[in-house]
């Protein structure tokens, strides 16, 4: 879209859709983080649609425009004027109506400064959750630094309605923090620290999926999860703390949770060539969520080898790292982080881009087999190399930002069944596959 057009645009949804707003009369709930935004709203709306109109965001349409859509009722129009004059006045004429939900779920995508201040000064919410604070959009144009990303997104808690709740990960440092400074009621708290309102304990996982212990005053809850990965008890929990709030009953809510899926990309298991199993998280990656996955992938591949025989080969474990975006001066320092946790979690390493190099590099250097890491420029060069390396109950994690990486194209040439790649790989609409 045209740098005008894109403005222009914009103003007249913003107008419109703060319209729309001052008719709604039931609640917003906003997500806000560095990382697991999308995921925690769509466990906040497995839960809360049981009981509500629960309205959200379609996949991760958090930016200024998502929420703008969202709020309005339309689709993006992309870069063509016509069908944005026509999406406008489609736009115009739902600003007349009151939205009928019960439940606004949104979430807040922000990735510059003011992002935040655009957001809410559309949609202020009623409950809000910070998920965490990680290094990342931090690029020109981005932030500064890990505090600079804090400030912008803590704004959420700024804009909170009077009587608001403020849900935060204090397993997080920076929300930590922020939970003891806060000068106002309402704060809810959840993680594994102690001192939180929500305790999380007893985190296991394999490829069944994760189980936790939430202890809530003298209240003990089991959740179960058929998703991957045991740091996916910040996903859950605060939709356990939603239905807490709007008075659902909590186990209503663990049963719920027991059939709730993740969106296409965020470690879901997907059938692999020769009988492996690929952990497919290819949607995006961060430093932080990137260790949280080796981990799983040590896990899962540990607890599958207790069921083997006598004799019978451990399940080789293969993780495929590529670049990770917007990380700007700290992009080296990140990757060699990320390399430092390769060793202790893969048999082999595959890494995708020139940064994702580093990764290799400092594996090496921590003590892994020089004939175990190999580097390929592209994910279609990869997946042509591992299609004629691929073993029986290898299991394959595949991680990597969207732009320029695009690891799902490495996951669809390793797929046992790539004629379901439309339903089960991220990005397979028609402009992605332009790209």
């Amino acid at each position: 879209m045209k740098n005008f057009l894109k403005k222009f645009v914009l103003f007249i949804l913003k107008r419109l859709a703060i319209d729309r707003m001052k008719k709604f009369t039931g609640k917003v709930i906003a997500v806000t983080g560095s990382a697991g935004k999308t995921s925690t709203k769509d466990a906040i709306f497995a839960v809360l649609n049981t009981q509500f109109k629960v309205k959200r965001n379609e996949k991760s349409m958090n930016s200024d425009f998502g929420l703008l859509l969202t709020i309005l009722d339309i689709p993006s129009g992309f870069s063509s004027a016509l069908t944005w004059s026509w999406l406008l006045l489609k736009a115009a004429f739902h600003s007349l109506f009151k939205d009928h939900s019960e439940i606004l779920l949104l979430e807040y995508g922000v990735d510059k400064p003011g992002d935040m201040d655009f957001l809410t000064s559309v949609a202020k919410p009623d409950i809000a959750i910070i998920t965490n604070i990680y290094p990342v959009h931090l690029d020109e144009g981005q932030f500064k630094d890990i505090n600079a990303i804090f400030e912008e997104k803590s704004k959420i808690a700024h804009a909170l309605k009077s009587s608001g709740k403020l849900i935060l990960n204090t397993d997080n440092p920076l929300l930590y923090d922020f939970a003891k400074e806060w000068p106002k009621k309402g704060v809810i708290t959840f993680g594994k620290n102690e001192e939180a309102d929500y305790l999380i304990s007893s985190t296991k996982t394999s490829l069944d999926g994760v189980n936790f212990m939430i202890t809530h005053h003298d209240i003990k809850m089991q959740v179960s999860a058929p998703i991957l990965g045991g740091y996916q008890c910040y996903v859950l929990t605060p939709a356990i703390i939603c239905a807490d709030i709007l008075g659902i009953p909590l186990q209503n809510a663990l049963n719920t949770l027991t059939k709730f899926k993740l969106p296409p990309g965020r470690m879901n298991i997907i059938e692999g060539l020769n009988e492996s199993i690929i952990l497919d998280g290819s949607y995006n990656a961060s430093p932080e969520v990137v260790k949280e996955a080796l981990k799983t992938l040590r896990e899962i591949a540990k607890e599958a080898d207790i069921g083997l025989k006598k004799g019978e080969t451990p399940h080789r474990r293969v993780a495929v790292l590529g670049n990770m975006n917007e990380l700007g001066d700290d992009a080296k320092t990140l990757h060699e982080m990320v390399g430092a946790e390769v060793k202790d979690s893969a048999d082999i390493l595959i890494t995708v881009g020139g940064n994702a190099r580093l990764i290799g590099e400092i594996a090496l250097g921590k003590g892994m087999d020089e004939n175990c890491v190999f580097y390929f420029a592209t994910a279609l060069e990869a997946s042509d190399f591992f299609k004629k390396k691929i073993q029986e109950g290898d299991i394959i994690l595949v991680k990597g930002s969207q732009n320029n990486v695009r690891l799902e194209k490495f996951v669809k040439d390793l797929m046992a069944h790539p004629e379901d790649s439309k339903k089960l790989l991220v990005r397979q609409e028609k402009v992605w596959e332009k790209l």
